[in-house]
């Protein structure tokens, strides 16, 4: 908010320099951002928190500065005399929902000349960041800043019967509103209509068919305090953002209502020569008051860290214009309706060490019995980050807010939790994955240069459950696309471009590392992944995983240069399958002999079968297996493969001899050929 000094000067007298009174009011915590220069007047932007639409005003401001200037605010007292017939003649106010319309204030002022507002009213106006129209609406803009009031006039013959009612739309009406936008109203949203049909959305503009123009003599002043969260609902469903919106979303004091409609009255007949009617209608279906709050003097300073007598808190929130008294050695408040923010004792303890200056407040460490530690789950993900750095990749953290689209291609379509108010068009969604959002991250990389990327990220996905509710889960997914190896000059580049056993191997390494074992890939069908180049990865048999090159469709949908691999797992599957404590064996003491066979078998068997009957059928003996290489060709004929499997036998009771390690192969051969129809090259 922009704030002229020579206005707040109108409400507050104060000594200091603009410098030194911006410092105080930042320490207090309304943070003046910038001092600038606009024309002759020294103007503060300021940063209003959400919590404080008191704020909004110079009033507002004024009220702030009061107890570091130690000084007392002049608060405006308008004087106007009305004249007959009375505001009551003229109109009628309805509330028809109290609960979103609390006071609703008319003041009739009859037979005012259009005309520019004086010069000085331009000049504040134009300080403060607004643009002057005519004396009417710069009437009802200098009010609201001055007092945080929104205020809007209507063209009082314009109004249907006279009357005034606060309404919920119907359904199917429209308004078109004051900048010519034709809109549509649902039934939840708050107007002012007439006898025939609404002439403003309330708290947010006002209707074209009712606004002031060179012809309007007569007009009615809405002074009104609407409900912040229809009105910020309103505005957001209408894309529509105001002054007065703003202020309504963050609150308004209700008890301001009647003095900024008499304010604006009182400046009408002094800028516009109108009459002002006698009296106003003041419909107050709802009516909001002081409130009381008890403080305990040692509680406050035991939370604040400091020692105040209760005599200076008791002086520094009345200065604060929060009228305290002391009963029985407890601050008892009566907090203004202007700071609807402050509810409980700790609220009040808040003022207390704002008043008494933040830089004023000891530096203390906080006090523990007990010494911290981190989490299991915390403790785990370090465990994993650490495997995954040393593989090689790189932690990447993505947004939670996705593409619907992306998760529709992705298959997760029926788990997709839908946002009802998206930011953008094209972020509408939880994200129930994570590997799109790292092909994201791949085609960025790759559109400025960088081809080689191994990443990963450990992230929540978001997803319906069958019964019809939400859920969420902690994930661990990577991405590794382009080459590994660049320093490798004796092998082609082909050679080294990363693929499916690469990123397997990442997977295999992490789970070898965490002590899991009993791990299978079996093939998979997934969207996203490849339809021959995946896999499911299982743990006893139970799925906690996906891993496999990217689908063609998902590879065209992000434009990625060459294969990307990908993997995603189950973050609270590997907790529950990696031991607590991991069991290390000796190192062997006796020697390993190595034997390759090349075993001949149908094209169609796969190497996991081909290994699991090597590993069984020479347990004790066979300390590893391990494939070199894959051969198909005329040689061996149609449909048929030639895998060499070199093996590694070890005892770890004695030296096994060249007798022992063949007796042993032989046995091999033979389930080899009973159990796969197998032949030895």
């Amino acid at each position: 908010m922009k704030l002229p000094i020579g206005w707040l000067r109108e409400l507050i007298d104060f000594d200091c320099p603009p410098q030194v009174l911006a410092d105080k009011l930042t320490m207090a915590g309304l943070e003046v951002e910038e001092i600038a220069q606009v024309a002759d007047e020294i103007v503060f932007d300021v940063k209003v928190t959400p919590n404080r639409g008191d704020w909004l005003s110079v009033l507002g401001v004024a009220r702030e500065t009061a107890p570091p200037v130690g000084k007392a605010v002049r608060w405006p007292e308008p004087a106007v005399e009305g004249a007959k017939p009375s505001t009551s003649e003229h109109i009628s106010i309805d509330i028809e929902d109290p609960e979103l319309c609390g006071r609703y204030v008319g003041v009739v002022v009859r037979g005012v000349k259009i005309e520019h507002s004086p010069d000085w009213m331009q000049t504040r106006l134009i300080a403060a960041g607004m643009r002057p129209i005519n004396n009417i609406v710069d009437i009802t803009n200098y009010v609201m800043l001055e007092l945080g009031q929104p205020l809007h006039a209507f063209d009082l013959h314009l109004l249907h019967d006279g009357r005034i009612i606060v309404r919920k739309a119907r359904a199917g009406e429209k308004i078109t509103s004051l900048d010519g936008s034709a809109r549509e109203l649902t039934q939840d949203m708050l107007v002012i209509a007439d006898g025939d049909r609404p002439v403003a959305i309330a708290g947010i503009m006002g209707g074209l068919d009712s606004e002031i123009s060179a012809n309007t003599r007569d007009i009615l002043i809405e002074s009104a305090n609407f409900a912040g969260t229809s009105i910020r609902r309103t505005s957001k469903r209408l894309g529509l953002v105001t002054e007065s919106s703003y202020r309504f979303e963050r609150g308004v004091d209700p008890s301001i209502t009647l003095i900024a409609a008499l304010r604006a009255a009182e400046l009408l007949r002094d800028l516009a020569g109108g009459e002002v009617a006698e009296g106003v209608v003041d419909a107050r279906p709802a009516p909001v008051e002081p409130w009381r709050i008890k403080t305990r003097p040692q509680r406050a300073n035991a939370i604040l860290g400091i020692d105040l007598t209760p005599e200076v808190m008791l002086r520094h929130l009345n200065g604060l214009q929060i009228k305290t008294t002391l009963e029985d050695g407890v601050l008892v408040s009566i907090v203004p309706t202007f700071r609807p923010d402050i509810t409980a004792e700790i609220d009040i303890i808040e003022e207390i060490g704002r008043a008494s200056g933040y830089e004023n407040l000891p530096l203390t460490l906080p006090q523990s019995h007990k010494q911290g530690a981190d989490s299991p789950e915390g403790l785990f993900k370090d465990k994993v980050r650490g495997i995954l750095m040393s593989c090689g990749g790189q932690e990447v953290l993505t947004h939670s807010l996705v593409d619907s689209d992306m998760t529709e291609l992705a298959g997760r379509g029926d788990l997709m939790i839908r946002l009802h108010n998206p930011l953008t068009e094209d972020i509408d969604s939880m994200r129930a994955m994570l590997t799109p959002n790292l092909l994201g991250v791949i085609e960025r990389n790759q559109a400025y240069g960088c081809s080689d990327i191994c990443i990963f990220e450990l992230g929540k996905i978001y997803f319906r459950t069958p019964e019809g509710g939400y859920d969420e889960k902690l994930m661990i997914a990577g991405a590794v696309a382009g080459n590994m190896w660049r320093s490798a000059w004796s092998r082609p580049v082909e050679a080294l471009e990363s693929d499916f056993f690469l990123c397997k191997g990442v997977v295999e390494s992490l789970l070898d590392a965490l002590g899991i074992t009993d791990v299978e890939f079996v093939s998979a069908a997934d969207p996203v992944l490849h339809p021959t180049r995946s896999a499911n990865v299982l743990v006893g048999g139970v799925r906690i995983g996906i891993i496999g090159e990217a689908s063609p469709a998902f590879a065209e949908a992000f434009d990625l240069k060459g294969r990307a691999q990908v993997y995603e797992l189950d973050f609270g599957a590997l907790m529950r399958y990696a031991p607590e404590v991991l069991k290390y064996k000796a190192l062997p003491k006796y020697p390993a002999l190595h034997r390759h066979i090349a075993v001949v078998v149908s094209d169609d068997v796969k190497y996991e079968r081909l290994e699991s009957i090597i590993t069984e059928s020479g347990k004790g003996f066979i300390e590893s297996v391990e494939l070199l290489d894959v051969y198909k060709g005329e040689q061996i004929g149609p449909r048929k493969a030639s895998l060499t499997i070199s093996m590694v036998f070890r005892s770890h009771e004695k030296t096994l001899t060249d007798e022992e390690v063949n007796s042993v192969l032989d046995r091999v051969k033979k389930i080899l050929a009973d159990d796969l129809n197998a032949s030895i090259r």
